[in-house]
């Protein structure tokens, strides 16, 4: 098993290692699936969480089996109560629940995803029956070391509102104002967010702009998640920045690209001072099983998560890569839903209302935005042609060819 760690000073005293895994979701399709083989499915990995402290999942899906979907753009997804076998699997302590996805199906839904959790003895966070519920962090203590764990999702669908049950909304001087309060009262802080683009394996510069605005407000540790293939990570200040773990179990299609298949399990080592130490777990995510990649491709996998790591010390090449990401999905992606006749302005019944929800998305989703915004910025400076240049790169890094995408 060949792993990678990163270590910027030594540990005072007692130390807390946190595992924290990437986006799950079965799919409905393979929701029983999941739950009768959870233990063969996890098993090649199981070791790295048993040797862990704390046991941190990224959830990405409702647990009901009620059928109310919400009207959204994009896919509602849900799995089933037994799939929750899976995170027991795995001694999962903690869920995150700060995603577009846990509110996929309506009140109804979030109450199920949270009894289902809860009555397993597993914790959740990021999201609520209300705002206030779903803003709540979450408090543990470990080897005399106290964590406060955040939780946050960009303004997709689910979110919670006042009155209205959902994940928690991405409010950067809000979750600043957290860190502050819980760095005044003693705690260690691990902020996990959900957001980015998919399949885009850099943070937009804002992205990274507000990882280390979190991490310069007093975040002990950012962990991002939601883009489905593994992006980069940083040191900034001592602070360990993960801009994304790839998927952890989240099954293939064929058509998925094979970034889908590779992801890492970050480990956060705090002390009482802080993060110290991050450490790497390379895998592969199949529909049959995870496994553990052998040493020749963990060997190709960091050197290829070393070529995601370069740009995030150049601000001026992290731009080129975006303004290339926005040729590629911008331009010839989200910006041809303009090109269609616009909806009536009629909004008395809900599918007159679900004809506007994709636009909604592109406008409300801080990364639909930024692509948005970036690339029209382009067309109108006439710097179109200039963001071809890493184009070729970009969709050359979505398909190393060491992957083997096969079941």
């Amino acid at each position: 098993m060949q792993t990678r760690s990163i270590k910027w000073r030594e540990p005072a005293g007692t130390t807390l290692k946190a595992a924290a895994a990437g986006d799950f979701c079965p799919r409905e399709a393979n929701s029983e699936d999941t739950a009768l083989r959870a233990a063969e499915i996890t098993g090649e990995l199981k070791s790295w969480f048993d040797r862990s402290d704390l046991r941190i999942l990224q959830w990405e899906c409702a647990v009901t089996e009620k059928d109310t979907p919400i009207d959204k753009s994009g896919p509602n997804h849900r799995c089933f109560p037994p799939a929750l076998a899976f995170a027991q699997s795995l001694g999962i302590d903690l869920a995150l629940l700060a995603n577009n996805h846990t509110g996929d199906y309506g009140e109804s839904g979030v109450r199920d995803t949270l009894e289902a959790f809860h009555s397993r003895g597993i914790r959740t966070i990021g999201a609520g029956m209300n705002r206030q519920e779903a803003e709540m962090p979450i408090f543990v203590e470990i080897n005399g070391i106290r964590l406060a764990v955040l939780n946050a999702a960009e303004h997709e669908f689910g979110i919670a509102g006042e009155n209205r049950p959902g994940a928690a909304g991405l409010d950067p001087i809000r979750l600043a104002g957290q860190i502050r309060d819980l760095k005044r009262d003693g705690y260690i802080v691990l902020t996990a967010l959900h957001g980015g683009h998919e399949h885009y394996m850099f943070p937009s510069p804002r992205l990274q702009q507000l990882c280390r605005f979190l991490a310069e407000s007093g975040a002990d540790a950012v962990f991002n998640c939601h883009t489905h293939c593994p992006c980069g990570y940083e040191i900034h200040g001592g602070v360990p920045i993960v801009y994304s773990p790839g998927n952890f179990y989240f099954p293939p299609r064929p058509t998925s690209l094979p970034v889908w298949y590779i992801g890492y399990v970050p480990k956060f080592c705090f002390d009482r001072n802080g993060a110290y130490a991050l450490e790497l777990l390379p895998y592969y995510n199949r529909k049959s099983r995870l496994s553990l990649m052998p040493d020749n491709d963990a060997g190709q996998f960091f050197a290829w998560l070393d070529q995601l790591n370069e740009p995030l010390t150049q601000p001026s090449l992290l731009q080129e890569y975006f303004d290339a990401w926005c040729m590629i999905s911008g331009l010839n992606g989200y910006l041809k839903a303009f090109q269609n006749p616009c909806p009536p302005f009629q909004f008395e019944e809900r599918s007159q209302i679900r004809e506007w929800l994709g636009i909604r998305n592109l406008f409300s989703c801080e990364s639909h935005h930024d692509l948005l915004r970036n690339t029209l910025s382009l067309i109108e400076f006439g710097k179109l042609k200039d963001a071809e240049k890493y184009v070729r790169l970009i969709q050359d890094l979505q398909r190393p060819g060491w992957v083997a995408v096969n079941e």
